[in-house]
């Protein structure tokens, strides 16, 4: 007899955005983001402790190490460490990446229905404003941005892939990859590590970025910065793409620079300006993927002398 389920939806519900389904993750991964963006607040933030995860979704504490790895590596994640008065680490902050922007989102979604707009809509930023006097005007619209398309090659590519692994359970994919498709994905990531910014490039064109609009920065600032996308291994295009995701959201009368978290919501925006390189870092998983398949397959093979 079929149980018929009955749930409460004075309890609310997770809103996700359909482009999160097309991202390929291990099914653990996938629960364990649903829950973090249950248990975040309106800026993406949540503070459980691994017991508390381990425990929501069924699934035991190195097992929720790997997921936040996992997410981390997808830039769905960030994490920050919090410490307690005597030094000792205490747990961690979690911060869905998309989740503040999405919510704006789907918030603007439920005004235009209410409000007709113009075609040309403008995406807010996520910045906390004191003042009732600011006024929000953006002197960018969002859809005068264009955005860089990828080679037909390598979308030819990221598609053998995506087939490949969809449906499959982490890390196998659907039949063996090909000989061919590995060494075109190599030459794709071979191409896109020569054009990967040094910290010095990144620096100028962020102050040059700043300065353009009148934004005090100190050193400091500037060095966290250049160090956070640095280690997000940005390209040329992908700074590009930065500035205009900037120059999309920022207002004229912001004089401050925006703080850690802001800044790399801004990188996350920046992704829509500059898929390509979206689906490099996709390939660059894949590849890995594939490796630990090989692996795998190289130690359950029997040596020759045990198999005569």
């Amino acid at each position: 007899m079929a149980i018929s389920h009955e749930f409460d939806p004075a309890k609310g519900f997770v809103a996700l955005p359909s482009d999160v389904m097309d991202i390929d993750m291990t099914p653990g991964a996938f629960r364990l983001l649903v829950e973090l963006c249950r248990m975040a607040n309106t800026t993406g933030e949540c503070w459980p402790s691994l017991a508390q995860l381990s425990d929501r979704i069924g699934r035991s504490k190195a097992s929720i190490s790997g997921y936040i790895s996992e997410l981390r590596n997808l830039d769905l994640l960030n994490t920050t460490s919090q410490k307690m008065a005597n030094g000792y680490n205490y747990r961690l902050k979690y911060c869905v990446t998309f989740w503040q922007n999405w919510r704006a989102q789907l918030s603007n979604m439920r005004q235009s229905k209410a409000t007709p707009k113009s075609k040309c809509s403008v995406q807010p930023i996520e910045r906390r404003v004191n003042s009732k006097n600011h006024s929000h005007k953006n002197h960018t619209p969002a859809c005068n941005a264009e955005k860089k398309q990828p080679s037909a090659k390598l979308v030819s590519v990221f598609l053998n892939w995506s087939a490949l692994s969809k449906g499959a359970v982490f890390p196998n994919f659907n039949r063996p990859v090909n000989n061919t498709l590995a060494s075109e994905t190599q030459e794709l990531l071979e191409q896109y590590a020569t054009d990967i910014s040094t910290k010095r490039q990144i620096e100028n064109h962020l102050g040059k970025l700043w300065l353009a609009l009148n934004v005090a920065i100190t050193p400091n600032e500037l060095t966290l910065q250049t160090t956070n996308l640095f280690n997000k291994r940005i390209s040329t295009a992908g700074l590009i793409a930065f500035t205009k995701a900037v120059q999309t959201t920022w207002q004229n009368h912001w004089r401050k620079p925006p703080n850690e978290e802001q800044f790399m919501q801004l990188f996350v925006q920046s992704q829509a300006y500059n898929p390509e390189e979206g689906m490099l870092r996709m390939l660059e998983q894949f590849l890995k993927r594939w490796n630990m398949v090989q692996k795998k397959l190289q130690h359950r093979t029997p040596s020759l002398n045990l198999a005569a």
